[in-house]
Parts: structure tokens; sequence; C-alpha cells
């Protein structure tokens, strides 16, 4: 069975976010959170502060475990890439992601995301610094990296031109998204090349890239028999019991060797996963009701919680969802869809 993971989606993965859909949905092995980065000199404080709610603590269940949270750093040198990770490991962290795959013109035009794949002697010292910093961690313990990036910005002779410093160094996996940075999410995926990543890669790599249903994972679990897991963002983002029930069909398929369909087998009705999203929301809602003032602050952190989720609810409760300017308003078309479920 493959690893399930959330990727991080800027805005939307947000703490309460990952605390909520493992509390309620579940299923997901770790969560990425969004990139932590360098603003003004120093490790933007909006992003250390977003992890310290990354880890549920809230559990209906004594036999419930929760998903683990990586934290994401974003650098364009070795200098910036030292000042995340030190703030990290001040925090307590024991393992960070190194994203090298944003594709925004923001990030790649400031020599970060999948514009530093084409910088073969800064990402040779990032990963001279990792091997020094997974050794020892001023004396306390190792520290585990990862790495998430694109096939290149330009070209996926960008990758493979990277692969052999890659292979060369201590990371706990390779997170690979098939496109270009130029493409951003548009276009075709490119699985000839993934597959040549694939074949040559040494450390355990991940999938990332598309999936949007329990089908293509187990597509994926048996055209790449060596893939260690799949990163998922949009698709959990659309359907947040996805994890789930990949893990289900799959616990069921198991227990009953005649399962034909492990599709059909995890599924959950169209009514409880209404429901669920309900709770879902209802945890972020009193979150941000918490943290937020007035009603257009708060409103703006929870209609975004909607967005990908348009073809899951009735079409004139997610335009009034959207539509509302006011929490009444919104709190209405809440209710009207709490009605429905």
């Amino acid at each position: 069975m493959l690893k399930i993971l959330f990727a991080p989606l800027q805005g939307y993965t947000t703490g309460i976010y990952r605390k909520a859909h493992a509390e309620i949905f579940g299923g997901v092995d770790a969560y990425y959170a969004p990139f932590l980065r360098i603003e003004n000199g120093k490790p933007r404080e909006k992003d250390l502060r977003d992890l310290e709610t990354s880890n549920p603590q809230h559990s209906n269940s004594e036999k419930q475990t929760y998903a683990k949270t990586v934290p994401q750093i974003i650098a364009n040198s070795v200098d910036e890439f030292k000042v995340l990770t030190d703030a990290l490991i001040a925090k307590g962290h024991t393992e960070i992601d190194f994203n090298m795959g944003c594709p925004f013109p923001m990030q790649v035009n400031r020599h970060r995301g999948s514009g530093l794949l084409s910088d073969t002697q800064t990402v040779q010292a990032i990963m001279d610094e990792i091997k020094k910093m997974s050794s020892t961690a001023n004396g306390t313990a190792p520290i585990k990296f990862s790495v998430k990036m694109r096939l290149g910005q330009y070209s996926p002779d960008e990758a493979f031109a990277l692969l052999p410093i890659l292979n060369e160094t201590p990371l706990v996996q390779i997170t690979l998204h098939p496109r270009l940075g130029k493409q951003q999410y548009k276009g075709a995926i490119d699985f000839k090349s993934f597959e040549k990543f694939y074949s040559e890669c040494r450390h355990p790599l991940v999938y990332n890239g598309d999936i949007s249903s329990v089908s293509q994972i187990c597509e994926m679990e048996k055209s790449y028999p060596k893939l260690t897991g799949v990163m998922i963002g949009r698709g959990l983002l659309a359907r947040p019991s996805l994890a789930a029930e990949y893990k289900a069909g799959n616990a069921n398929k198991a227990e009953n060797a005649n399962t034909k369909d492990v599709r059909k087998n995890g599924a959950i009705s169209e009514s409880e996963f209404t429901n669920k999203l309900l709770q879902m929301h209802q945890i972020i809602f009193e979150h941000a009701c918490k943290t937020y003032q007035g009603d257009s602050q708060i409103l703006s952190h929870v209609q975004s919680f909607w967005e990908y989720l348009e073809p899951s609810i009735p079409k004139k409760i997610f335009k009034k969802i959207k539509k509302a300017g006011k929490l009444s308003e919104y709190q209405e078309a809440i209710i009207e869809l709490r009605g429905q479920s």
C-alpha cells in the first residue's frame, strides 16, 4: 500500500485545516506544511505560527492515530537554507522538506522553487549542507531531509543533471511532480521522463501530480511497484475522504480475497461525506471566529474551504457561500447545506 501525503497549498492547507482533516477524515500518512520563506531577512513569523497548530491533539478514539506534519522550506542560497533550517530546529522539528518545485513566478523569479533547478552549483552547496546536518544538529538528533521538485523549469535535463547530486545526498525521499515549472499546473504530465527518473533515482520516490481518485492511486501502485507513495494536493481538497477511501479499500481487499474492485470497496456514501465535510468545516469556522475579528476577516478564512468542493455540493448553496458578504448570510448557506445532508 502506498503512503498518502497531503501536499502543501498556500492559503488552503493551513494548520487548522490539517488538524481538522486529520481528525475528521484521516487516512493521510503525513501533512506537508506550506513553505517557510525568508521575509525581510528572517523566517516569516506567520509561517512559523501556522506550524504550531499542525499537530492534532483531540481524538474521538484512543485508537485513532493522526498523521505527522512536515515543515517545508524554500530558499535560493545556502545562506537562506541555513537560516530557515535553524529556525525550524529551534522549534523542535526533526524532519524538513526542501522545495525545488514551486512554479509561481514570484518565487521562480527570485531563484527559488523550480527556478533553482538549473543552478547545479547552488543545489550542490545546499545538498552539502544537508549532508552535514543529517549527521549532526548542534549536538541534537540528526535532521531528516526530503526534497520536493519538478523535472525542471524549462527542460527535464535540469532534473537529470541534479540527480547524481541528489543520489549522493542522504534524503528520506524525493517527491517528483513530472511537469516543468513553466507549465505550472497546465499541460501534459511527462510520464516518459518520470519513468526515467524513477529507474535512476536511488532514494524512495513519491509521485505528485493530478491524482484525484482512488483508481488513479491504485493504477500508480500497479504501474510503479517501487514507488513509496503519492502526494496529493488539489485532489484531497476536492475529495477530503480520498486518502481514507484508498486505505479502507485496501484493508477490505486484504480481508476479502474475492474483492474485485478496491475503488468501490472503500467509498463512503455522499451523505456521510457531506456530514464529515460539515464537521471539518465547523472546526475551521470556530477557529476563525476565535482568531479573527469582523465578518470580512472571518469570511476570507472560511470561504476558501469550499473552493475546490464546488462539484460536491448543490450549485445554489455553493453560490450563496461564495457570494456571502456577511457572516449571517454565510451561516444561512451552511444551515441550508446541513438541512440537505
